[in-house]
């Protein structure tokens, strides 16, 4: 059976049925007993006052006491000689007699009835209790009701009890089938509800680490291509230059970096993938904007513009050095890019509460509000005739959110009237203070 609701209905009522078994055969055995043993005791009674109307009236008396004793009921009862005559009707009871108490057996059931028999003490009389039992056809089409009542119920029960993992199935199937958003919605707490939950977390760390993998080779394709083209010019540069020895430091410098890029990359997929594996330290703000903005004034300059930087106070976060750089890089790049010439880029760290809040702004053509959000999506240009030679491949923005969110904080988006203002901020944490003092 392919069913689970059918398998759970057929053993319940089998279960029902083997319970009502057990109960019948107990109750003919120990409750029949003590009932059967109350039933002797009332006829025994009944028996002697019988035969003392029988012995002090004569059949008159007995007639009129049998005759109130057997009142329209279920149960007759009757008095017989010894040679089993009834001694109000004179008709012959021996079957019944032979049936019961000759035979040994007190007790004599049928099909339609119960017949119990005594004798008394000198052999002289027999009682003769007859119940009439209904037959048990009569009680068919209850018993059929009865049956038909219980496996609908049974049936509502495991339709209840099987839907929500037919629902879980469902999400199985399309969640294998490649749709990574598909998510079970449990609503219940019992071991069905913790199965989807469980499946939900199962499902979203899947989604997380596919959808790390392919951003790892988005980010790969952008981020590799200032360095390639560095390393092709000074290659270039080796055959023509007469100063050999500068030039190769210069490439070997240009493939450190290209090979520290490479390994950046790698970890920032794999802390979207398990954020608990990021190796954080205590690093100083201050120090890592002056680093970044010492390393983009060769592009400042070609595109005749310039860095400044303010930072007044220090200020310390616990996080990972070489992923908040590329964050920071790639924000003021994009900035220099859209900067007019002659203008300057500003740079600020301020701290905000229990937040460290970092700032670049330009002064170029802005972004407009409703695209705020959407600038940090892959692949997307504010200016869509833009190429990547104008442009970029609009994967900048993207990798710097995802790895201000790995230190769980935030980079938004703003238009500043003139120029677009960038924002990452970054929470602080007591004990990274604390290290640095």
């Amino acid at each position: 059976m392919k069913s689970i609701s059918l398998k759970v209905t057929i053993w319940s009522v089998a279960a029902l049925v083997i319970s009502l078994a057990v109960f019948l055969l107990i109750g003919d055995s120990v409750v029949g007993k003590s009932a059967a043993e109350n039933i002797a005791q009332v006829n025994q009674a009944l028996f002697r006052q019988a035969i003392e109307a029988y012995q002090s009236g004569g059949s008159t008396k007995l007639n009129n006491y049998m005759h109130d004793l057997n009142r329209p009921s279920g149960i007759r009862f009757r008095i017989s000689d010894a040679s089993a005559h009834d001694l109000v009707t004179g008709e012959d009871n021996s079957d019944l007699v032979q049936r019961t108490i000759k035979s040994g057996r007190p007790f004599y059931k049928s099909h339609n009835g119960m017949t119990m028999g005594l004798r008394s003490e000198n052999g002289r009389y027999y009682w003769l209790m007859t119940s009439v039992g209904p037959s048990a056809i009569l009680f068919a089409p209850f018993y059929i009701l009865l049956l038909a009542t219980v496996l609908v119920l049974y049936w509502l029960v495991t339709m209840y009890i099987t839907r929500p993992v037919r629902q879980l199935a469902n999400v199985v199937d399309r969640f294998g089938a490649g749709e990574l958003t598909a998510r079970a919605t449990p609503r219940s707490r019992d071991e069905i509800g913790n199965l989807g939950r469980s499946f939900n977390a199962m499902a979203e760390r899947i989604h997380t680490l596919l959808t790390a993998e392919r951003q790892l080779l988005q980010d790969v394709s952008h981020e590799l291509r200032s360095p390639l083209a560095r390393l092709t010019f000074e290659a270039e540069m080796v055959r023509k230059t007469t100063d050999r020895d500068a030039t190769a430091t210069m490439l070997r410098r240009e493939i450190e970096r290209l090979s520290e890029l490479v390994g950046t990359l790698i970890d920032m997929a794999r802390a979207e993938g398990d954020p608990g594996e990021v190796e954080m330290e205590v690093l100083c703000l201050n120090d890592l904007l002056l680093a970044t903005a010492e390393d983009s004034v060769v592009e400042a300059q070609a595109a005749g513009c310039s860095i400044d930087v303010e930072a007044q106070q220090e200020i310390c976060h616990q996080g990972n050095a070489e992923l908040l750089r590329r964050a920071i890089e790639n924000v003021l790049r994009n900035a220099i890019r859209y900067a007019p010439p002659k203008s300057t880029v500003e740079m600020k760290l301020i701290r905000d509460a229990n937040c460290a809040r970092i700032t670049i702004r330009d002064y170029g053509p802005g972004i407009p509000e409703k695209l705020g959000k959407r600038v940090f999506d892959p692949f997307f240009r504010v200016d869509a005739s833009r190429d990547e030679h104008t442009g970029g491949l609009g994967l900048g923005l993207a990798i710097a959110q995802r790895a201000v969110r790995v230190h769980h904080g935030e980079i938004t988006a703003t238009n500043a009237s003139p120029g677009a203002l960038l924002t990452i901020m970054l929470p602080l944490h007591p004990e990274a203070q604390q290290a640095k003092q």
